[in-house]
C-alpha cells in the first residue's frame, strides 16, 4: 500500500513565501528610511560649513552608511516603547476579560483620552502658529503622534469596557477605518520626529568637529599654480630647483574624502570668519597628511 505524499515539504515551502511577503516589503521601507535620514543628516552636517552636499556627490552607500548614527537611538527608544506599550495593553486586556476592576479601566482610560485629545490638537496648533512658550526639542512630532496614539487606545479601552469585549470581536467600518488613520499619522510623526532629530545630530556633529578641529589631520598641499586660497591659509613658494610644484599650502585640516574631491577646513575656521575648501583631485596637486594634535 502506497503512502500519501508528505505535506511538510508544501507547507515549509508556504511559510517560507509568507515570511519573504512579509519581510520584503520592510526591507525596501527600511533602506529608503535609511537613506533619507542619511542624507538628512549629512545635508545638515556639510551646510554648517557652508556648502551642499551635492557639490561632494555623496553615493547611495555613503548616505546608508551615515544613516546608523541617525537610527540607533530613535529606533532604541521606540523599541523601549513597543515594549512598554505592549505590557499595558496585556495588562488592560486581563482586566477587561476577568471583568474586574473595570471602573478603575475607565477612568484611567477617560483621563488619558482627555489628555491624548490635549495633546495632539496642541501639536497641531504649533504646526500652524508659534506657541508663546518654549516647547522641548522634538515637541511638535511627539504631541501629535503621542497625543493620537494614547487618545486611540483610550478610546479602545472605554469601548471594550463600556459594550464588552465579546461584542466587539468584529469591529465596524468606521472603527476599523479610524485605527487606521490612527496608525498612518503616528507613522508620518514618527518619520517627521525622526528626520527633526537627524538634522540636529548632523549639526551637532558638525559643532563637535568645529571644536575638535585641532585634533584632525592636517594637509599640506603642493600645486602647479596659485590656488589663492585665501589669508587664513599660509602660501610658500616652492624654490627647490626643477620641483614640479611651485606652491605649498599649509594650515589645512581634513574632512573627507568624497568622488574625488577633497573637503579641507583652514586651521583656524570658524562658522563666523573662515571658507570651505573643495579641492578636486589632480595630477597638478599633491596632498599630504600629518597626525593632528593628540
Amino acid at each position: 500500500m502506497s503512502k500519501a505524499p508528505s505535506s511538510s515539504g508544501a507547507d515549509l515551502s508556504h511559510s517560507v513565501l509568507q515570511w519573504f511577503a512579509i519581510i520584503a516589503p520592510l526591507t525596501t521601507v527600511a533602506t529608503a528610511l535609511s537613506f533619507w535620514f542619511g542624507w538628512t543628516m549629512t545635508a545638515t552636517r556639510t551646510a554648517y560649513f557652508g556648502i551642499d552636499q551635492s557639490v561632494l556627490e555623496y553615493s547611495t552607500v555613503d548616505y546608508l552608511l551615515r544613516s546608523a548614527d541617525a537610527l540607533i537611538v530613535p529606533a532604541i527608544l521606540l523599541l523601549l516603547v513597543s515594549i512598554v506599550g505592549v505590557a499595558i495593553h496585556a495588562v488592560t486586556r486581563s482586566i477587561i476579560r476577568r471583568g474586574v476592576g473595570l471602573g478603575y479601566v475607565q477612568l484611567a482610560a477617560g483621563f488619558v483620552l482627555l489628555a491624548g485629545i490635549f495633546f495632539t490638537s496642541l501639536g497641531v496648533w504649533t504646526i500652524f502658529e508659534e506657541p508663546p512658550f518654549r516647547t522641548p526639542f522634538l515637541f511638535e512630532p511627539g504631541a501629535l503622534g503621542g497625543g493620537i496614539a494614547v487618545s486611540a487606545y483610550a478610546f479602545w479601552a472605554l469601548r471594550r469596557t463600556a459594550l464588552g469585549d465579546q461584542r466587539l470581536r468584529r469591529l465596524p467600518m468606521w472603527e476599523k477605518l479610524g485605527y487606521v488613520s490612527v496608525v498612518l499619522l503616528v507613522v508620518v510623526a514618527l518619520f517627521w520626529a525622526c528626520s527633526l532629530y537627524a538634522g540636529a545630530l548632523g549639526t551637532g556633529r558638525s559643532r563637535d568637529y568645529e571644536r575638535e578641529l585641532s585634533r584632525r589631520p592636517s594637509v599640506t598641499v603642493y600645486s602647479v599654480h596659485s590656488l589663492a586660497l585665501g589669508s587664513s591659509v599660509v602660501e610658500e613658494k616652492v624654490s627647490v630647483p626643477g620641483s614640479k610644484y611651485g606652491f605649498k599650502y599649509t594650515g589645512l585640516k581634513f574632512v573627507t574624502l568624497s568622488s574625488n574631491k577633497y573637503f579641507l577646513l583652514p586651521a583656524n575656521w570658524s562658522r563666523d570668519a573662515g571658507a570651505a575648501i573643495v579641492l578636486e583631485e589632480s595630477p597638478e596637486y599633491r596632498v599630504e597628511f600629518e597626525p593632528g594634535e593628540g
